[in-house]
């Protein structure tokens, strides 16, 4: 039974680049796209008010104290004042895929939609050549540049979140960062001892896999219970909330769900440059990174200590692929998303479609 009164817009969060905010378009039909300008540049805020107003997109203007979880903060403030259902917040120079629009359309209308959804596997879009073991294998087609277009800029697709098993092993065991006998200061063995407290945090609470999970997807009940993103956390405040959410799931305040994102329908593009890059980079190379991971490991001890950390996964959206209906037995009261017949996901070019039968991690 399918609940077609639930309406969903798409909240994309827009502070410095105007060509990725002219992208939503592509992809977001401009009734359903509202866009928050969140800036300290007053030439970015004039641009961005212009184009919006010359395609008739709705936008408004917030103010801005340079964090990210300010803008975020200032996004569910706008969707909780308004009389739309649910919610998807589109993050800076990121993007949906018609896929994705798609999706979280399906979520919306199902007969008891989720309050929120946070992505396991998702991809992201590094400006980078080289090898990495998560490379997915396609990507973006080399062109010469710009600046701030990220389409014009060459890059190479991940998951970015996902790291490989022996990486968890060493990780875990507090070997991931080296120490040499010259780091006489103290400073490797000072990270060292924070990369490990973090890593197991996120091994012990997030899925086993990945060291973050995006929180894409919000009902007005979610962001009714006065949970926002704290601007205390330069990186990593979207993560805090996602512990905090799913606690409130545990307690059975809300139903909060994890969206396999196989075929994506959100996508990190990181061509610009983004706040975790800098910052690691700030002040000397890693220097940045001990600060704010240092701050980040701690909350997430305190919410260990407070019993807010939680072991147990969360539920999966489950998703009927006509293309792999061999594998699934088909009762159509056990899928929440069910891909219509013929249906080709339109994802960018980003992975192959239809992907390996099996996925392994």
């Amino acid at each position: 039974m399918i609940n077609m009164s639930g309406t969903v817009k798409f909240y994309a969060l827009c502070c410095r680049n105007t060509e990725a905010l002219k992208r939503h378009i592509e992809t977001i039909p401009k009734e359903d796209l509202i866009v928050i300008i969140n800036t300290l540049d007053s030439d970015f805020e004039t641009d961005a008010v212009s184009w919006c107003t010359t395609e008739s997109v709705e936008h408004y203007v917030t103010v801005s104290d340079g964090t990210a979880a300010t803008g975020k903060n200032s996004v569910f403030d706008n969707f909780a004042a308004s009389d739309h259902d649910y919610m998807v917040l589109v993050d800076g120079d990121d993007y949906l895929t018609g896929h994705g629009v798609w999706t979280y359309k399906q979520i919306a209308a199902m007969a008891t939609p989720p309050d929120v959804v946070a992505l396991e596997y998702q991809i992201g879009i590094h400006n980078s050549y080289g090898y990495d073991p998560r490379n997915c294998g396609i990507g973006p087609t080399p062109v010469v540049g710009s600046n701030t277009d990220s389409r014009m800029i060459s890059g190479t697709t991940i998951r970015p979140f996902q790291f490989p098993h022996d990486w968890w092993v060493t990780a875990r065991a507090g070997e991931q960062v080296k120490i040499y006998p010259w780091d006489t200061d103290g400073f490797a063995v000072q990270l060292a001892d924070v990369h490990q407290r973090w890593a197991n945090h996120c091994y012990d609470y997030i899925n086993n896999w990945e060291v973050h999970c995006r929180l894409v997807y919000f009902s007005k009940a979610a962001v009714n219970t006065g949970m926002r993103f704290d601007p205390t956390f330069i990186v990593g405040e979207d993560t805090v909330l996602y512990f905090e959410y799913k606690h409130l799931h545990n307690e059975g305040t809300l139903d909060m769900r994890h969206l396999f994102d196989r075929y994506p329908t959100y996508v990190y593009d990181t061509r610009i440059g983004g706040i975790v890059e800098l910052e690691k980079d700030r002040s000397g190379h890693d220097v940045g990174w001990l600060a704010w991971l240092t701050v980040l490991t701690n909350k997430y001890d305190e919410l260990e200590a407070a019993g807010k950390m939680h072991s147990e996964k969360l539920p999966m959206l489950n998703v009927y692929t006509v293309a792999e209906s061999e594998e699934q037995v088909f009762t159509a009261s056990e899928w929440d998303i069910v891909w219509p017949e013929g249906y080709i996901p339109d994802v960018d070019h980003l992975v192959n479609y239809p992907g390996k039968r099996i996925i392994k991690f």
